[in-house]
C-alpha cells in the first residue's frame, strides 16, 4: 500500500503548518512531487549523502527531515558544486524530500516538550511564545437526518476540540451547539437539488450546527463539510473571533515536582534518557558528550529547555527565573552569562537535543490510519557527528 507525498505533507502540516516557520527558514517539499506515491518513508534529523545512500538502499520513496536543504539559492547544478550534489542525487533516484524545521520546533512534537515530560515538569508552558492561533466559528445548516453525519465529519478535522481562550484542552472533544429551525430555498433551472423541485420554494426542518476551529485547520474542515453535507450548495458561515486559541512557541519552562541538587538531577536525567529508549531516542546513543556547568550542590526547581541552538535565549531564561537552562548548543560567553546570573546550564549537543523530535514524528505518523500500509524507517546513518574519547 502507498500514500501520496502530498498526503504526508498534509499530515505533518496538520500539527506543524509551514506558516509557523521563521521567514529565513526553508521548510516544505523541496525535491520531488506531491503526486508521487510513497511506499516507504525514511525519517532523519539531517539529510546527508549517507542518508541519501541509505534511502536508496532501503528503496525509500520519500525522505522527511528536520533540517532543510538549500537555505541559499543554488546558482548551478554542477557535479563539482557540493550544495547541488544532494538534490541531484535525489532527483536521479526518484526520491522526494520534505523538511519540517522551525515549524516543527514550535509544535506538540518538539524535543523540548519531550524532555519536559521526561523530567516531570509541572505548571509547564512554552518558554518563548511566538503566537496564538486565531479562532473561527463555523456555522452550518443541515437537514435533521444528516446533521449527525456532518457533525462527525467536522469533529474528525478538529472542529470543537475543547479550545478555550489562549489554551487548548485535551480533556474535551466534539464541543458543538445545535438548534432546530426551518431552512428554505428555491432551486433554479440548472441546479440539481437533493430535496425539492425546480422552481418551487422548499421548506426543510434543519439543524443549525456551530462550533469553533483553529484557523490553521479551517481549510480541511470546510472540505469535510462539503463532502458530508447532502446539499449541492451547503450554506455555512465563517466568523472570525476576538478570543484566541492555543499558544505556540519554542521550548518549555516549568517546575520539578521537588527541589533537587544539580548533580543529582543530572545523574537522574541521564539515567532516564538511557532507560526511555525508544520513547525519547530511536536508538542507543553515547550520552557522554552531554555536560553541565554550575555547582553540583546548587538547588534546582525551575527549568527551561530549548532544543537546538539556544545561546540567544540565555537572557530570557534568566529573566524568567530559571535555575537550570537545558539546550542543544550554547557558546562560551552564553555559559558565562548564565553562571554570572546564578543559572546553571546543561548542554546536550545539537543532535541529541533534537533527535527526540524525529522519534515523536515517527510515532505520530505511525499512529495515523492512512499510513497503515506504508513502511516508516528512522535513519540509522544519521547520528551524532562527534567522536568521544576512549
Amino acid at each position: 500500500m502507498s500514500v501520496s507525498v502530498g498526503q504526508v505533507e498534509q499530515l505533518i502540516e496538520k500539527v506543524a503548518p509551514r506558516s509557523w516557520a521563521e521567514e529565513w527558514d526553508n521548510p516544505g517539499l523541496l525535491v520531488g512531487s506531491s503526486a508521487q506515491q510513497a511506499y516507504k518513508i525514511l525519517l532523519s534529523l539531517d539529510v546527508t549523502m549517507a542518508v541519501v545512500d541509505e534511502a536508496i538502499k532501503e528503496k525509500a520513496d520519500l525522505i522527511v527531515s528536520h533540517h532543510p536543504l538549500m537555505f541559499k539559492p543554488l546558482k548551478n547544478l554542477r557535479m563539482d558544486n557540493q550544495a547541488a550534489l544532494l538534490p541531484l542525487s535525489l532527483f536521479r533516484n526518484g526520491i522526494s524530500f520534505y523538511a519540517a524545521h522551525t515549524n516543527l520546533d514550535q509544535s506538540v512534537l518538539s524535543s523540548g516538550l519531550s524532555f519536559g515530560k521526561l523530567l516531570g515538569l509541572q505548571k509547564s508552558e512554552f518558554f518563548h511564545v511566538t503566537s496564538s492561533e486565531k479562532l473561527i466559528k463555523i456555522v452550518t445548516f443541515v437537514p435533521e437526518e444528516q446533521a449527525e453525519d456532518v457533525r462527525k465529519a467536522l469533529a474528525a478535522e478538529g472542529v470543537g476540540s475543547g479550545i478555550t481562550d489562549g489554551e487548548h484542552s485535551d480533556n474535551y472533544s466534539d464541543c458543538f451547539y445545535q438548534t432546530k429551525g426551518e431552512g428554505m430555498f428555491r432551486p433554479l433551472l440548472g441546479s440539481e437539488p437533493v430535496i425539492g423541485q425546480i422552481g418551487e420554494l422548499t421548506r426543510v426542518p434543519e439543524i443549525r450546527l456551530e462550533s469553533i476551529i483553529e484557523e490553521k485547520s479551517l481549510g480541511r474542515a470546510v472540505k469535510a463539510l462539503h463532502r458530508a453535507h447532502p446539499y449541492e450548495e451547503p450554506a455555512y458561515d465563517l466568523i472570525p473571533l476576538m478570543n484566541t486559541g492555543r499558544k505556540r512557541g519554542y521550548g518549555v519552562i516549568g517546575y520539578l515536582p521537588e527541589t533537587m541538587a544539580l548533580g543529582d538531577l543530572w545523574e537522574k536525567f541521564l539515567s532516564s534518557l538511557s532507560s526511555n529508549n525508544p520513547k525519547i531516542f530511536p536508538y542507543e546513543y553515547d550520552l557522554s558528550s552531554m555536560r553541565f556547568a554550575g555547582d553540583p550542590q546548587q538547588k534546582i526547581r525551575k527549568i527551561a529547555i530549548v532544543n537546538g541552538s539556544g545561546s540567544s535565549f540565555v537572557q530570557k531564561a534568566l529573566s524568567k527565573g530559571a535555575d537550570l537552562y537545558i539546550t542543544g548548543d550554547i557558546d562560551h560567553h552564553g555559559v558565562l552569562d548564565a553562571l554570572e546570573g546564578g543559572m546553571a546550564v546543561a548542554q546536550l549537543g545539537h543532535f541529541l537535543s533534537e533527535i527526540p523530535m524525529i522519534q515523536s514524528l515517527y510515532t505520530y505518523l505511525r499512529e495515523d490510519k492512512s499510513l497503515a500500509g506504508v513502511e516508516l524507517v528512522i535513519s540509522s546513518t544519521n547520528t551524532v557527528p562527534w567522536q568521544s574519547r576512549g
